[in-house]
């Protein structure tokens, strides 16, 4: 399976000896998939982890709470992933992915609306019912086939044009009605950023648009989408409770210096090359020798953080929706709810339900602090007032509260143009790359992928042309790049 990028890919097998040393740090979904494609072509990897082996994936994890295993974060995944099914096969994880019902709930005036995703035909029926004001569904429509040329996975450097506004700015400019916003753009903004469409740039739905339209529906994992990084770690070396103090490039390679949890003091791993996979705010310290435009960068980039709130149910619920979207108008707080449930058979036990209730990132910054049992009862009681999933009320057997500070990163108007002039002034000789969509693309499990297959090829091909007499070449077929995805 290819999308006409750089594929994910290489040449399996143990490899030989005089193999390049690559440590990655971090062992998110961005970490692992760099760590595991550079292994298949012919490098020794070492992944550095913070925290314990229950997190693999970071925000593609998930965690098992009694018979249940609850997402940490993306739930739903667009069939046009097309690079995380290419490594899903090459993991060895293509037979535990299950097609997933496309059924979105939208709500309006207390009502859910469906709409199906998974046919561009049928999607534009269910946004047609129910928009509140269909007149201005052709604008933005005209507007996505504009711009969704500029929406590459792996390179957000044309969308760079399209970034002068927020959202919105962007709906007073084409005249949308502020109903449109309330329940259209900012259920995008949601879902892509988990802001408000004050703050984030006018890019981030349409990317958001651009991962539904005509892909073909939704897939999810058996046991959750944790299923794919648990695969990837289980077949590289990670050392889990590794803290890396300190990146250090020299002409010869790196020396990253970290802290093990156990006590036994500090180590220094010494490589060809390092692929730093962390937070973005994180890179600056590690990596001293970054240069300043791009560590002033770094540092002004936002996080959103996020509360979300799982109930595990004896019962399925009667809405069907595989998700539903939950405009400010209905509720101030609450973002919506996803019903794993509903996606496929198998995902989560028979005959029982599960519901993950996500506030929004502004709520959520003034409230995670709170006492669990607290946010447990302010996810039923925003439900309760929204009238979705009566079933939380008296047919729990689980709750789980998940509250990373560190949710997504969202872009401001003009993060697009400073990211496309940073993007391509990277030091090519650079024995140091960051995988990872929160650093120049966008802050989502499928970008992340796509950014760590671009690093470790352009890292390869780095050690590649490296002189190292004893270093074996091991051919990795690479179709050509076509256009945008």
């Amino acid at each position: 399976m290819s999308d006409g990028r750089p594929a994910v890919n290489g040449t399996a097998g143990p490899p030989p000896d005089g193999r390049p040393h690559v440590v990655v740090v971090g062992a998110g979904i961005a970490g692992l998939t760099s760590a595991f494609l550079l292994q298949r072509r012919g490098c020794r990897v070492t992944v550095l982890e913070s925290a314990g082996p229950q997190y693999v994936g970071g925000r593609m994890s998930s965690v098992r709470r009694g018979e249940f295993f609850v997402d940490t974060g993306a739930s739903l995944l667009s069939r046009r992933y097309h690079a995380m099914l290419r490594l899903a096969e090459l993991a060895g994880a293509d037979d535990r992915i299950l097609p997933s019902s496309d059924r979105i709930g939208l709500m309006r005036d207390r009502r859910v609306h469906p709409v199906h995703v998974g046919s561009l035909p049928r999607m534009a029926a269910g946004l047609l019912r129910f928009a509140p004001f269909p007149s201005d569904l052709p604008k933005l429509m005209l507007d996505h086939l504009r711009i969704r040329r500029s929406l590459d996975w792996y390179d957000m450097s044309a969308a760079a044009r399209h970034d002068g506004e927020s959202v919105a700015g962007y709906a007073v400019r084409r005249g949308l009605r502020p109903a449109t916003v309330d329940h259209l753009l900012d259920p995008l903004c949601m879902l892509a950023s988990l802001q408000d469409v004050e703050r984030t740039s006018s890019v981030a739905p349409f990317m958001l648009l651009n991962s539904l339209l005509g892909g073909g529906g939704l897939f999810t994992f058996r046991d959750g989408v944790g299923t794919l990084p648990r695969l990837l770690a289980a077949q590289l070396p990670v050392i889990h409770h590794a803290t890396v103090r300190q990146v250090e490039e020299n002409a010869t390679g790196v020396a990253v210096t970290w802290q093990a949890q156990d006590g036994t003091g500090e180590h220094t791993e010494r490589a060809d090359a390092c692929v730093l996979a962390v937070p973005v705010s994180r890179t600056p310290d590690l990596y001293g020798q970054m240069q300043r435009p791009f560590s002033e960068f770094f540092r002004r980039v936002e996080y959103t953080g996020s509360v979300h709130v799982a109930f595990g149910l004896d019962r399925p619920t009667a809405e069907p929706a595989v998700m539903v979207n939950v405009p400010r108008s209905e509720h101030p707080a609450l973002v919506g709810v996803i019903l794993p449930h509903n996606t496929a058979p198998g995902r989560v036990p028979e005959g029982r339900g599960l519901v993950m209730a996500h506030f929004r990132g502004s709520w959520s910054d003034r409230h995670r602090d709170l006492p669990e049992e607290q946010l447990v009862d302010h996810a039923r009681s925003a439900l309760r007032t929204v009238g979705l999933t009566p079933e939380t009320e008296n047919h729990t057997t689980m709750t789980h509260v998940m509250r990373p500070g560190q949710c997504v990163v969202f872009r401001r108007p003009g993060d697009y143009r400073e990211m496309a002039r940073l993007s391509s002034t990277w030091p090519a000789t650079s024995r140091v790359r960051l995988a990872g969509g929160d650093f120049f693309t966008q802050s989502s499990t499928h970008h992340s992928i796509c950014s760590a297959v671009q690093v470790s090829r352009q890292l390869w091909e780095r050690l590649e042309a490296a002189p190292a007499p004893a270093r074996p070449h091991v051919p990795v077929p690479v179709p050509a790049r076509k256009g945008p995805q």
